[in-house]
């Protein structure tokens, strides 16, 4: 059996975002890897701690994650997305990680993931249709700001 690779999937935490988090989390998943999604992360007896002692254990687990992972895919809004999400993809690229923006929007994308990324995608069509074997290096030319 071939080793799993590991790929963190940063998205949105807005509720509005849910459905597709969820599908993308899908087609990686029918992809034969091992996705670690934060949403889908709880804390043990979270209500149990203070908020900041929460949201602390919640950003180590996360950085965990993100260090064990082979790829992070980042589901985009341009410069809408959430700071967490491209704080997230801003790290693994900081690592070493390949970063793989799944466009969601046409909208203006900040140049700083434009710039750390590895490869890009159009939608959860193109994230479908992505070869994570032989990764292959894409970028769009959607403007950056």
């Amino acid at each position: 059996m071939k080793w799993q690779k590991k790929v963190y999937l940063a998205a949105s935490l807005n509720p509005d975002c849910r459905d597709e988090n969820k599908k993308a989390k899908e087609i990686l998943e029918r992809k034969f890897l091992d996705v670690y999604y934060p949403l889908e992360y709880q804390i043990p007896n979270a209500w149990d701690y203070p908020n900041t002692e929460w949201g602390l254990m919640v950003f180590q687990s996360d950085i965990c994650a993100i260090q064990a992972c082979d790829y992070v895919v980042l589901l985009s809004h341009g410069r809408k997305s959430t700071a967490g999400a491209n704080w997230e993809a801003g790290y693994a690229f900081g690592l070493g990680k390949k970063v793989i923006v799944v466009e969601m929007t046409d909208n203006i994308m900040s140049l700083m993931v434009a710039n750390g990324r590895y490869a890009t995608v159009k939608g959860l069509e193109g994230l479908e249709n992505y070869d994570f074997e032989g990764l292959p290096m894409s970028r769009t030319n959607t403007e950056q700001k």
